[in-house]
């Protein structure tokens, strides 16, 4: 398949990303294509009235039905962030769109202590089926957590997708180990530029990137340059490398994936001559036992 994404300078005005992203995503020619982290709407807020103002109720809201048009034209699946209200919350969402329908959504699960005065946790993870491959979707600092990447594959997950707003290295580097140790291609989209508020400045790095399922890079930008990258990748459920031939079945021996309730992970038998030395060792001089919790 050929994935990729759109890496830009997101402003608090939706109309004018809206229209960059249409304007890129109709040159773009691949199957799946991300976008950044809240890219409908920039990332700072004053405060939570001001976030609310610009959010958007999913799946019925203007940026959702414009972007799934979009997707029917260009005949793609498209992945992108904007603020989510529903009920008295706000929340930071990725959304999935394709081929001119609405597939699914993901709201983001690990909050950044700035987010926490704004947004409302995410409780859920998310595989969205396209009716041709299933997508695995996170944003930003839940990358730092590898339990949202690995719950991902054990439900069928063939490719991750990391909606970003981030300024350091660190996520990047972050991104290329989940995709070694799930052996599971990654789409890495973050977005440049610099956002202002009176006691905080925002810089985002851009570097973007497409891993495939080894975590090498196939696709990587420069940092603070507007630019859209695709790549022919290989997806498919066929996690396996030159060391291990069945990835899932090494996964499903430890407990918390086992399948099979009565799978345990193998336990190494001592051997009569080893275990008297281990016992012998616990002992002190004066023949006593040595207590070890």
């Amino acid at each position: 398949m050929k994935a990729g994404y759109i890496q830009f300078d997101v402003s608090h005005n939706k109309d004018e990303n809206l229209k960059y992203i249409m304007q890129a995503t109709r040159s773009f020619h691949g199957d799946l294509v991300v976008l950044p982290e809240l890219c409908m709407c920039g990332y700072l807020f004053q405060d939570r009235d001001s976030l609310w103002a610009i959010a958007e109720e999913v799946p019925v809201g203007p940026s959702t039905q414009a972007m799934t048009k979009l997707s029917e034209e260009c005949d793609c699946v498209i992945v992108f962030g904007l603020a989510e209200k529903e009920g008295d919350f706000v929340y930071n969402t990725a959304v999935v769109v394709g081929g001119g329908k609405y597939l699914g959504k993901y709201r983001k699960v690990h909050l950044s202590d700035l987010e926490k005065k704004l947004f409302e946790r995410g409780k859920s993870n998310a595989v969205v089926d396209t009716g041709k491959y299933k997508i695995g979707v996170q944003i930003c600092f839940d990358l730092w957590f590898p339990e949202i990447s690995r719950e991902q594959i054990k439900q069928g997950a063939q490719i991750l997708c990391a909606l970003a707003n981030f300024g350091g290295e660190t996520t990047g580097k972050i991104a290329q180990i989940r995709a070694i140790e799930n052996l599971t291609p990654l789409v890495l989209c973050n977005r440049v530029g610099i956002e202002r508020l009176s006691e905080i400045d925002a810089y985002f790095l851009g570097k973007s990137q497409i891993l495939n399922k080894n975590g090498e890079c196939v696709g990587l930008s420069e940092k603070d340059s507007e630019v859209a990258e695709v790549r022919e990748i290989e997806v498919g459920t066929n996690h396996t490398n030159i060391i291990c031939r069945d990835f899932d079945a090494e996964i499903n021996i430890h407990p918390l994936y086992a399948a099979d309730a009565n799978m345990r992970v193998p336990q190494v038998q001592l051997t009569p001559v080893f275990l008297s030395k281990r016992i012998a060792a616990q002992k002190n001089t004066n023949g006593q036992r040595i207590s070890k919790d």
